[in-house]
This record gives structure tokens, sequence and C-alpha cells, in this order.
């Protein structure tokens, strides 16, 4: 068991996340299957000769250099170039090929389509990355370089990251597990279940196609990878030709849907699309996002900025705009919001919260009053944040920050608006006797579950952690506590159980091999008939009875009171036991045991306690 102490020690580190401190969500590595991982496009690369540093530029802009062609740090400005000057070839390999020398003697370089040698001063040409009429870069070479105190040392800049070849360009190996340029555009849906996050990008993979989605798995722990169908974007390109317009946003909700253009035209139709109203126009504007209010589409927002060019960054006039009828009419809330280009826009219309993602960060207002303030500090990068995404709660805001990913971060306006959750996975349910729940959005003290004490546990800034007393009955409990030195009175809905198991921000499960204690995610699968721990909340009554607030003893663990089920795939796992989780509070140990056969990949993983079944979770499998 110290090894399952070991593992909530570190779970408890990782998932403690207040509004001060951003937490990403993924890196910023894609797998394209390629010769390596890739990432966003980079334009010119250069070696500096005096400490052989490698220079790297990203199509926005940005320099990163390199020593270990792994690890890349930002830098202020441009290198000094550092290039050989090269003999006039006989011929090019390929039109408009980029040339570049070698200190060896006849070797010449070219980067083009793909990238070539020549070792006789150009006369004749080998081609270094041709492979199955495509390129093993993934994408055309846009730079080229050569280290001047190794000439089979070259770098070269794609569309899908920087590549280096040791060997003269015999074998690749690519640098951009680490370099922050993804180019992430769109947040096209959450973690939920067994599902991860998809996103997609502003400069799509030629290898990919303009459509691609990609996902992070939960599990994952290497890369964002190619999702299952494709993103939104096939669905504006149609609405596109339907239209006669170039569509650049498109969000349903039930019946209702919205569209927006790069023109500034505003669409609203009430039929699921099958016929669309006169538009809104905002002329010398583009539509940039919408948001629809789930539980009353009526209600929307749309963000609009003036620019020329859309392909252009630099500051323009950013419009937003409210709907509360479907469309027939827009009101102005852009108010005091800076000009600046604006790209994003996420709303929690119960709360009245709006955020907007800028060029310049995120912007958040009440909708009561709109007042546009900046949410500033936290971790967040200071990059462009070009998407904005809250939870079907509203209890967790999600930024796609270009370069550097997706970032997470409990809702500021929880701070205003405070919401109780099951503390595994944010989830809204009912409670049950020995829950942990966490109370978002300010700390809290003095807390009381149907008038006796329940257990205030260690938490962040942003939340309090609380245990309910196993011995709770009823269909309801009145919860109390003090926030800001005033009493906050809340009734729960009571169940005997309400399982849930815990997640990360990713949708990982906390799952342990039982033999080893290893955290099991995608790089650690599940083997076939192994025995799998997973630690939950919620599994109610205990048998013996067990103190709210006491760590679980260390042996004779008390046992759940409800029938406990688990299921792989909706086919029924051996339970082997059902306990608190020795050493901690609150926590739940349920312990199942694999078949014999299994499929590799992925599966979906549920339990269920009572009549009450848990979250889906990924459990990923090796025979």
């Amino acid at each position: 068991m110290r090894r399952v102490t070991f593992i909530l020690v570190l779970w408890l580190a990782l998932t403690g996340v207040s509004p001060a401190q951003w937490r990403r969500l993924g890196n910023t590595a894609v797998d394209l299957q390629l010769s390596g991982l890739a990432t966003g496009p980079m334009d010119r690369v250069e070696f500096r000769s005096d400490d052989g540093r490698l220079f790297a530029r990203a199509s926005a802009g940005q320099w990163f250099s390199t020593v270990d062609f792994e690890t890349w740090k930002v830098e202020a400005g441009e290198p000094a170039a550092s290039r050989l000057p090269v003999p006039i070839p006989d011929r090019l390999p390929e039109p408009g090929a980029v040339l570049r020398a070698s200190g060896a003697r006849g070797v010449i370089y070219a980067a083009g389509r793909h990238v070539w040698r020549s070792d006789d001063g150009g006369r004749s040409w080998n081609n270094l990355t041709a492979w199955r009429q495509t390129s093993l870069l993934g994408a055309p070479a846009a730079d080229l370089a050569v280290a001047a105190n190794d000439p089979a040392s070259i770098a070269v800049a794609t569309g899908t990251g920087i590549w280096r070849s040791a060997d003269s360009g015999l074998t690749w190996t690519s640098c951009n597990a680490a370099l922050p340029h993804l180019p992430v555009r769109r947040i096209e849906s959450l973690p939920r279940g067994a599902r991860g996050a998809t996103i997609s990008f502003l400069s799509p993979a030629a290898t990919a196609g303009p459509d691609a989605s990609y996902e992070w798995q939960p599990g994952e722990r290497i890369a964002w990878r190619l999702a299952e169908g494709p993103s939104s974007g096939a669905a504006r390109r149609e609405l596109s030709r339907r239209l006669g317009a170039s569509v650049t946003v498109l969000e349903t909700q039930g019946e209702w849907a919205y569209a927006g253009s790069a023109d500034g035209r505003l669409w609203t139709s009430f039929n699921r699309g099958a016929d669309w109203a006169l538009p809104a126009f905002q002329p010398g504007a583009a539509v940039e996002a919408l948001v629809v209010d789930e539980r009353d589409p009526r209600r929307a927002l749309a963000v609009f900025s003036r620019r020329a060019n859309r392909s252009d960054l630099a500051p323009p006039r950013t419009v937003v705009l409210r709907t509360l009828n479907g469309g027939l009419y827009w009101d102005d809330i852009t108010s005091n919001l800076p000009e600046v280009a604006a790209f994003g826009v996420a709303a929690d219309f119960s709360a009245r919260a709006v955020y907007v993602a800028t060029l310049g960060g995120i912007y958040q207002a009440d909708l009561a009053a709109p007042s546009w303030t900046r949410l500033s500090g936290g971790g967040l990068p200071a990059a462009p944040v070009l998407d904005v995404r809250l939870d079907p709660a509203g209890n967790q805001l999600y930024a796609a920050v270009y370069g550097f990913g997706v970032y997470t971060v409990i809702a500021p306006h929880r701070n205003r608006d405070l919401r109780v959750v099951h503390a595994a996975d944010y989830a809204v349910r009912p409670a049950a006797p020995g829950a942990l729940l966490s109370i978002l959005g300010a700390p809290v003290t003095e807390v009381t579950a149907g008038g006796r004490p329940a257990a205030v546990l260690p938490s962040p800034a942003a939340e309090t952690h609380i245990q309910l007393p196993y011995d709770l009955a009823g269909n309801g409990v009145a919860l109390s506590f003090l926030a800001a030195n005033q009493r906050v009175s809340l009734g729960l809905t009571l169940q005997p159980a309400a399982p849930a198991i815990f997640v990360d921000p990713d949708g990982t499960p906390l799952a342990l091999d039982a033999e080893s204690g290893v955290l099991l995610d995608a790089r650690n699968p599940a083997r076939a008939a192994s025995t799998v721990q997973f630690l939950l909340s919620g599994l109610g009554r205990v048998s013996p009875d067990w103190p709210v607030g006491q760590p679980a003893p260390l042996d004779n663990l008390p046992r759940v009171v409800a029938g406990v089920k688990a299921y792989l795939d909706g086919v029924p796992l051996e339970v082997l036991r059902a306990t608190l989780a020795p050493g901690y509070i609150g926590f739940y140990l349920v312990e199942v045991r694999l078949p014999a056969l299994v499929n590799r990949g992925p599966a979906e993983f549920h339990v269920e306690a009572g009549n009450a079944s848990s979250n889906r979770v990924r459990l990923h499998l090796d025979p």
C-alpha cells in the first residue's frame, strides 16, 4: 500500500489548481506519423558559429534557440547570420530552392519541396527527404542551415517544425518535442468521459488536411494525435458554399444555429440550418467567434474584429454583440474593451460571466453591466489567446494560447458565484455519505452538513475540499459554510452512493497496477488478466462505520456497503474488493481483475454503486 500512498500524494499535488495558477493540458508536440514529433510552421533556421547554438524562427516571428536540440528558450531578437558564401551551381535541384554552402569541399545543400545535397558543387543532386512520393519531414523546407564547425550537421525549418541531421541528411531527428509553437486556433471540444480535448490549427498540417482536428487523449503523455472525424472546418466550408460567403464560425444548439462570415454578416437559423434568416451586418469586420446559451439558445454572443486581412495580427477594433431574442436584435456590449484583436468568446449565461480571447490575453466582464477587466498572472504565457471555452457547468475555463497549447483554470467568476461539485471530476451530481466535495470560488470555513460538522481538508486558494459524514441519511442534506464572513446555506440532493472516478484535467483516471503500483496511462497500459486499482469518491457508507475527516486505516479496511459493479466497454468485470483507500481521507479503492483476452488500445471503464453510475474514463490496454 505504500505505492498507493505515494501516488495519491503526487495526484493531489498535480490536481491542485486555483484561479492564480493555470495548468497546461497536453504539450506542444503533434504526432503526424512522421520520422519524429512535429509542431507548428517554422520559416528560418540559423547556426551561431561561436557556440554552435541553433536558432529558429516561428512563422509568427518569434525566435527560439537550443543548445542540445531538445530544449528551447525564447530569444529577444534575430541572431547574426553565420553562413558561408555559396558557389554558383550548374543547376538547381528544383525551381526556387534555397542554397546553403557546407564547409566540406564541393558540398552544397538546397531546400525546397525536399532537402537536397550535392557533393560536386551542384552538377548532380541527391534527394535527402523523398519517401513514398512525399517528404519525410511532412512539409516543404523553408530554410536550411549548416553548422560552421561540423559540415555534417544540418537543420531545416519546415511547416511541421525543426528537423536536424547529424550525418549530412542520411537520417533525420525531430527537434520539436519541446518547441513551444503549437499553432492552436480553436478548441473544438473539451475533455468529457473517455474522450479528450480536441483542437484545430491556425496553420493546418499539409499531411493531415485542412479539416483535421487533434485530440489529447486521456492518459496521453507524448503528443496531440489526429482525432477521428473532421473538425468544424468541414461544416463551415459546406455552409460557405451554400450561403455564398466565407463562413468563419458556426455554432448550433438544439434547433438553433448561428453563423458568421469574414465580411461581417451574421445569420440565424431556427430549424437546424434548413433556412437562414437575413443576416445582421458589421461592414469591414469579420465574425471571429460565437457562443450560444445551452439552456436558452435565443441568447448568444458574437465577437467581430475589424481588419483588412484575416492573417494580419495587427491590433484592430473589436466589437462584442449580444442577442436575447435569437438574432432579431443585437446590442453592443463592447464597452471599454481595449482595441486589440479578439478571436474567441465563452460565457456562463446563468452566472452572467463572459470571457473574450484576444492578442493581449483574456478579458472578463459581467453581462449584467459589461465593464471589461484583463485576467492577469497565474502562469498563462504572454502570447496571443485565440480561443476560450467553459465546461458545460461553467466551472473550468480553457484557453488556446498560440504556440503554447491549451491551458485550464477554475473559472474566475466562481469567486462571486460559488459552486459545489464532486472533487473527483468537478462534475455536478448528487452528494453521498462520505463523499469528497469541492466548493469552487473562494476559501470557506465552518462547514456543516445536516447540522453536523463536515471535514475541511487542505485546499488550494480557489476552492475548499470537504468531506461529508459517512452516516448521512435521507434524500437531501443542508450544507452550510462561511465564505467572506457570510453564512451561505445550500440544499444538496443526497443518494446512498454517487460514484466518481478521480480524473485529472486531461481526463486521465487515477488507475494503478495493483502489483507494481505504477500509474496506468498510454505509455503504461494495463495488461490482460492483471489487477487494477481505481481511486473513487462517493461510494457511500462503509462497514464498520468510520469517522469523518479521519484517514482510513492501513489494515482491516472498512468495506463499501453498497454493491459495487465495474464494466469495461460494457462487459462486467470481477470486483475483488471495494474499500476505503488506506491512509487517506474520503478516497475509496475499487480493485478489479481484467479479462484474460483484451484488445490493444483504449477501452471505456466505469463503476456502478447501488443504482448510480460513475463517470466514464479511458483505460489503455495491452494484451
